[in-house]
């Protein structure tokens, strides 16, 4: 038997439905773990265990009396900081925030709550959610189970790192860039960015992007984010960017195992650590050998990313300018308040070739994906760097200044932030193997409302040996009676 605090949500359903677990027992020993780990980490900015406690009773009776209502009923689950909940602090990170209260749930926590959900807290993220460290938090830094000196990625590092070291079952991010993925990749856990518009942004805080910003889980299995994505996913009427999903879709029945990958090839390869690369080409290997066809696909487009950047920032401008004019003091991250400044200068004619350029990289990924059900590559281009790093060698040996400009991005989310402009699903899972000693991820990008498939895909992949450790530090040290 293992410890409860790290079982997946599929293995836990099936017992709390039968009543052969109390959805109490299963949060007072998470609630103990995050006694225990939590001061180490710093994962959360609210926990309410008494909350917490409570709504599992409440869950218990019921289940008692009616039964449970789904997979979810009971399960104890973590909400990223930019996502309102009712009458609990919803800070977005910044430290100018940390009285602010939300009187209404995000639509995301209304639907975890209508599946039984129980909510423990606020998970820590990266100020306004515009960085890849969460290194400079009101409550410190958060820290990587792993290896508490490297940073859990961002801008979604507390909701990865709390479900890697088994403080929740499950968490809930936001991806604008990669602030799912590349957490998930750090931590060694799943996150998963479903397609644009299948989960409701009601209830995120800006600043925010209406174009390239997705809700998803964070889970420590495949099958633990197809039980929440279920749960969470649907059309909204209060969120302008919801959908509906397509009568026909490219999802076959769940189950499938036949599968045309395409094995990407960019000029961002030169970043890539060599040992990731080889994870990349063992996933593509065992892949073929069950049977999928595997090709390699080139998608020369992405090596304009770079040049995407004008497009992104004028959003946020309404929300976030007035504070970077007050001063230095406004922002913990003085980073954030120089983009906010220099995006000032950026011209409507280069918003527009910006936007051009994206276009461009959205109808090269879309004509590729029509001749393949998902593609492979990494998620990022190195594993978790150091707290406070200043530089990091990336995979051709350059050394790669993170104080610059587009520094940190060239490691955190060069390799998922074209698939937000694209809108296309996409998910990072544990590759089989760690490197220098920590997780890395498997990127796999599916087909437009192919969620179902790509979730078969990652499935396939998890089978054949990826998938979560637990964190060996002391931190987040797991001892199985």
């Amino acid at each position: 038997m293992t410890d409860l605090a790290i079982e997946s949500i599929a293995d836990l359903a099936p017992r709390i439905a039968d009543r052969a677990l109390s959805p109490v027992e299963l949060v007072r020993a998470i609630l103990d773990r995050i006694d225990a780990l939590e001061p180490g980490l710093a994962t959360y900015v609210t926990v309410d265990g008494e909350a917490a406690i409570a709504a599992a009773r409440d869950a218990e009776v019921e289940i008692g009396r009616t039964g449970a209502r789904g997979p979810l009923h009971g399960i104890p689950v973590a909400i990223k900081d930019n996502l309102a909940v009712a009458g609990w602090p919803t800070t977005n990170g910044s430290p100018r925030m940390t009285g602010h209260v939300t009187a209404f749930d995000a639509a995301v926590v209304e639907r975890l709550r209508a599946a039984g959900a129980v909510i423990l807290g606020k998970s820590a993220m990266h100020e306004w959610a515009m960085g890849g460290t969460c290194s400079r938090q009101p409550g410190g830094p958060v820290r990587n189970p792993w290896d508490p000196d490297r940073v859990p990625g961002g801008s979604s590092g507390g909701s990865a790192a709390a479900v890697a070291a088994g403080l929740a079952s499950a968490a809930i991010g936001t991806d604008g860039m990669g602030s799912i993925r590349t957490p998930a990749a750090y931590c060694g856990v799943v996150g998963l960015k479903p397609t644009y518009g299948l989960v409701s942004r009601y209830g995120e805080l800006p600043p925010t992007s209406s174009w390239t910003d997705h809700v998803g889980p964070i889970t420590r299995t495949v099958a633990d984010a197809r039980l929440v994505l279920a749960a969470i996913a649907g059309p909204d009427p209060r969120d302008p960017t919801s959908r509906t999903r397509p009568t026909s879709t490219p999802d076959d029945p769940t189950g499938r195992t036949s599968f045309r990958v395409g094995i990407v090839r960019s000029p961002l390869d030169r970043d890539i650590h060599p040992a990731i690369r080889a994870e990349v080409d063992r996933v593509a290997a065992r892949l073929a050998a069950r049977g999928a066809t595997v090709v390699p696909v080139e998608l020369p487009s992405l090596g304009r990313m770079p040049l995407v950047g004008p497009a992104l920032g004028t959003e946020a401008q309404d929300v976030l300018l007035p504070l970077a004019l007050e001063g230095p003091g406004s922002f913990a991250n003085q980073d954030i308040r120089y983009r906010v400044l220099a995006a000032e200068f950026i011209r409507s004619a280069d918003v527009r070739r910006a936007r051009h350029v994206a276009m461009a990289i959205r109808a090269e990924v879309l004509r590729v994906l029509e001749g393949v059900d998902a593609l492979l590559l990494p998620t990022t281009t190195t594993p978790a760097f150091r707290i406070g790093a200043s530089e990091v060698v990336v995979g051709d040996g350059e050394l790669v200044d993170l104080t610059r400009p587009g520094g940190q991005a060239r490691l955190t989310t060069r390799l998922t932030h074209p698939f937000n402009i694209v809108g296309v699903p996409a998910i990072s899972l544990p590759a089989l193997s760690l490197v220098d000693g920590l997780p890395v991820g498997i990127q796999l990008v599916g087909r437009r409302w192919g969620d179902e498939a790509l979730l078969d895909v990652a499935a396939l992949v998890e089978a054949d040996g990826a998938g979560y450790r637990p964190p060996p530090s002391e931190t987040a040290q797991v001892d199985a009676p």
